[in-house]
């Protein structure tokens, strides 16, 4: 139950704090004056979007706080971990000028979500906006689903859909995979002939172009190797030999002063380097003097490299790179039947775990279907709609994203119906969709009775309406504020309402009302006693006058004797 809602700075509201009785809460005011921005700041406690515009001009934020009394034996205080002793819950919501939003639950620093999920368990929130909704057929089948006793069938169908739908796309997207390379398979395969044929490694050309450098410099490359080769190990004064000798030198030297030890180390490592280089100039050596390669066919092999190379743009490591996955490619190709038969396998295992789910579940919502049917036709009499029948049409899809061989499955997440609201507004008439023939005030009136149905099944113990009397005429202010002190027997309610009926019959009445204050438009929220009620209903009726006046004290007095007669 909501207990009470703080609002500083939000919109027209400056500071309000508004207390709720646990009954038929209404709230009246004059058109304009900022009656829904109580919906906003609930809205904004539910994790709603945070918008910097809502920020009174001068503010530097908004600050919402509703406490709200959780009873024992509600599951949502285990899940908060409330002890026995603890009897109410607070959000408290912030947003600044800088756009930064943050959201507390009983003082600790929560999420939008989380918060989402408590005032969700608590509290039922319907607008004007959600009265539209209606007249949208694609809405219809979350009321029908909402009054239902299949919520397990339902979850499976919801997970047996998501099974099918992932195995039908891994399906298509390897047809559409093996189509698009089937189509430039002949094109694919003469690419990696190209590529074999150049028989390269990721070096390939580097090599080539080292190869061809010492061709077409090949006699002065074995005069260079010769000249080193004299230099590191030549009889007379070569570089090894001298090394040879520093060595003993440092040697003896060191057996004299043990700080030459290292010394004699790294010329040790300087000869056994050369040694190295001058194994490998005469390996060199050796390998210039043998019969030449083909200069002109290490040229010719090299340009036809880059001509391959400018073709696709890449280097020679990018073609071999090219020619690996055009080899996976084609062998994807040649193994696709395989892979696609196993995909198809897939698909019709998850259609065939989920068509007769499917079938159970369209079976339960035409029974659920009648019975709502009845329910929501009796209201709509009760309502004052007298030839009023209601009716819940169900057909099957008939577009789906998952329509295409080889199942023809047509589904949505929550199965394969189309579910539409029917309406009959006048005995004699055909049914017709709610949205083409209901008027605002029969609107109202089937919301209402949906409304209260999906409250029941849901337990929530508070609902919050925002001028569900929209578009009725006065007539039937009585039979609404009936319906309304019905539900105020079941649940806590809280309404915004322009009809004196529905705010005479309230437990507590909370007036709105736009001020001037320093220059500045401020909204007040002012709890009525006896006095203050008579003339707010008053004005609600039409106006002062002594006439209304009385009419309203009577119908609040008429109030007071049914509370009293009732106990």
């Amino acid at each position: 139950m909501l207990r009470e809602i703080s609002i500083r700075n939000l919109a027209v509201v400056e500071d309000a704090v508004i207390r709720f009785d646990g009954g038929l809460n209404a709230l009246t005011g004059s058109t304009g004056a900022g009656k829904s921005i109580i919906l906003a700041a609930v809205d904004l406690l539910s994790g709603g979007r945070a918008r910097r515009s809502l920020i009174r001009a001068g503010a530097d934020a908004i600050v919402v706080e509703g406490v709200f009394a959780v009873p024992r034996g509600v599951p949502l205080r285990d899940r908060l971990g409330m002890e026995d002793d603890d009897e109410t819950i607070s959000l408290r919501r912030e947003v600044t000028t800088a756009g930064r939003s943050r959201i507390w639950v009983n003082g600790i620093l929560s999420t939008n979500a989380h918060a989402a999920g408590i005032v969700g368990s608590l509290l039922e929130l319907h607008g004007q906006r959600r009265q539209q909704e209606l007249l949208d057929p694609s809405t219809h089948i979350a009321y029908l689903d909402a009054r239902s006793d299949y919520g397990d069938l339902l979850s499976q169908v919801r997970g047996l859909s998501a099974e099918f739908h992932e195995a039908r796309s891994a399906l298509r997207d390897l047809e559409r995979e093996a189509e698009a390379h089937r189509s430039q398979e002949d094109f694919l395969r003469f690419q990696l002939t190209e590529l074999d044929g150049l028989g390269i490694e990721e070096d390939t050309a580097r090599s080539l172009e080292g190869r061809i450098a010492i061709l077409a410099n090949r006699h002065r490359y074995i005069e260079i190797l010769g000249r080193a080769a004299t230099l590191l190990e030549g009889e007379e004064g070569s570089i090894i030999g001298g090394l040879d000798a520093l060595e003993d030198l440092l040697g003896e030297l060191a057996a004299l002063d043990a700080r030459w030890t290292e010394g004699k180390e790294e010329v040790a490592a300087a000869r056994i380097a050369m040694r190295e280089i001058g194994r490998a100039v005469e390996r060199a050596g050796g390998d210039a003097e043998e019969e030449p390669e083909d200069l002109e066919a290490l040229q010719g092999r090299l340009a036809s490299i880059q001509r391959v190379e400018r073709k696709h743009g890449l280097d020679c490591a990018g073609l071999v790179a090219k020619r690996d996955e055009l080899r996976r490619i084609l062998s994807a190709l040649d193994d696709g039947s395989m892979a696609l038969e196993a995909a198809e396998r897939r698909v019709g295992e998850a259609a065939r775990r989920l068509e007769p789910r499917l079938d159970e579940l369209s079976a339960a919502r035409k029974r659920a279907a009648k019975e709502l049917d009845r329910e929501v036709t009796r209201g709509l009499v009760s309502l004052g709609m007298k030839g009023a029948l209601f009716k819940t049409e169900i057909s099957q899809l008939e577009n789906s994203a998952f329509h295409g061989p080889p199942y023809d499955i047509h589904l949505s997440p929550d199965g394969r119906d189309r579910v539409e609201f029917l309406i009959r507004t006048n005995v004699g008439e055909d049914v017709h969709p709610l949205a083409e023939v209901a008027s605002g005030g029969e609107l109202s009136r089937v919301t209402l009775v949906l409304k209260s149905l999906q409250a029941e099944t849901r337990a929530i113990p508070t609902l919050v309406f925002d001028e569900i009397d929209a578009g009725l005429g006065a007539d039937l202010g009585g039979v609404v504020a009936g319906r309304m002190r019905e539900l105020a027997g079941r649940y806590q309610i809280v309404v915004i309402t322009h009809l004196p009926q529905v705010a005479a019959l309230a437990s507590r009445h909370v007036r709105i009302e736009k001020r001037v204050r320093e220059g500045r438009t401020i909204a007040i929220a002012s709890a009525l006693e006896r006095e203050e009620r008579i003339g707010e209903i008053a004005r609600m009726l039409g106006g002062p006058g002594e006439l209304r006046e009385r009419l309203a004290a009577e119908m609040l007095e008429e109030t007071i004797r049914a509370r009293s007669s009732a106990g």
